[in-house]
C-alpha cells in the first residue's frame, strides 16, 4: 500500500489548511542542460539549508549526478546506483549531502482536487490548477496519491545517456517499468516554458515517484507515468 506516513502528513497538511492561507515560492538550483549535457555536475545547494525551512518538497539530482532526490515535506530520499542493474533509496545521511540540480518549493498546506479525466496528465494537471486559481505561467509544485498500471522511472548512475550515448554498461541508469496496478505518490512541478532548466526537453513536468512495497522505499526520476482514475491530485492553497 502506499506509505501511509505519507499519506498521513498530506492530509494532516491538508487539514491545516483549510483555514488558512499560504503562499509558496519555487525555486531552482541548476539547471537541466547545465547538468545533464554541459556536465556541470557541482554541488549546488545542501541538503540542510534545503530543511532548514520546514516542509520542504523537491526532485533533483545528487552532486556529481550519483543519483537522484526525491523530497517529501523536509525528508530527502536519495536513489543510487553502483552498477545500472541494483538500485537502493535510503534517507538522507553523511553519505549524500547536496544537490547539484534541484527543483525546491516549502509548502505548509495543500488541498486536494480532481484529477480530471480524459487528458494527458501534464493536461490535467493544468486544467486543475487554472480551475483552482493557480498561476500556470509561473512554475509550482504537485503531489499526486494513486496507482499506476504504467510508469517507467530511472536512477541516473554519473552520466546523463542521452547526452552519452555510448555509456559503457556499468554507467547506465537503473531502470523500473511498472505493468501492474503499483500504488505511488508523485512529487512534481508544472513548469511552463522552463525546458532545459526545470524541466527535459518536450515536457513542462519534472515528476519522481515514491513507491512502497511491503515497507521497501523505492523512488526516482519517472520518465512517464499514467494515473488510474483513483489517484488524488494535491496542489498548494494559494
Amino acid at each position: 500500500m502506499i506509505n501511509m506516513r505519507l499519506l498521513f502528513t498530506l492530509f494532516t497538511l491538508l487539514s491545516a489548511g483549510c483555514s488558512t492561507t499560504h503562499s509558496y515560492e519555487v525555486s531552482q538550483h541548476g539547471g537541466m542542460r547545465d547538468t545533464l549535457r554541459m556536465g556541470k555536475t557541482q554541488p549546488r545547494i545542501s541538503f540542510a539549508e534545503v530543511v532548514s525551512k520546514p516542509h520542504a518538497y523537491a526532485v533533483g539530482a545528487l552532486a556529481n549526478l550519483d543519483g537522484e532526490i526525491t523530497i517529501f515535506d523536509g525528508t530527502v530520499y536519495t536513489a543510487t546506483t553502483q552498477d545500472g542493474t541494483t538500485a537502493i533509496t535510503a534517507v538522507a545521511d553523511d553519505t549524500y549531502d547536496a544537490a547539484t540540480l534541484l527543483t525546491l518549493a516549502h509548502v505548509e498546506s495543500w488541498q486536494n482536487c480532481m484529477l480530471p479525466s480524459n487528458h494527458p496528465l501534464e493536461k490535467a494537471i493544468e486544467l486543475a490548477a487554472i480551475i483552482q486559481g493557480i498561476d500556470t505561467e509561473t512554475p509550482f509544485p504537485f503531489l499526486i496519491t494513486g496507482s499506476t498500471n504504467d510508469f517507467q522511472m530511472h536512477v541516473i548512475n554519473g552520466f546523463c545517456p542521452v547526452a552519452n550515448p555510448n555509456l559503457a554498461a556499468k554507467f547506465q541508469p537503473w531502470r523500473l517499468v511498472g505493468s501492474q496496478s503499483t500504488p505511488i505518490t508523485v512529487v512534481g512541478f508544472y513548469a511552463k516554458n522552463k525546458e532545459g532548466v526545470m524541466t527535459h526537453h518536450g515536457s513542462n513536468l519534472h515528476i519522481h515517484g515514491v513507491i512502497d512495497q511491503n515497507g521497501t522505499i523505492t523512488t526516482g526520476h519517472l520518465d512517464s507515468i499514467e494515473i488510474n482514475s483513483d489517484a488524488t491530485l494535491f496542489l498548494p492553497i494559494v
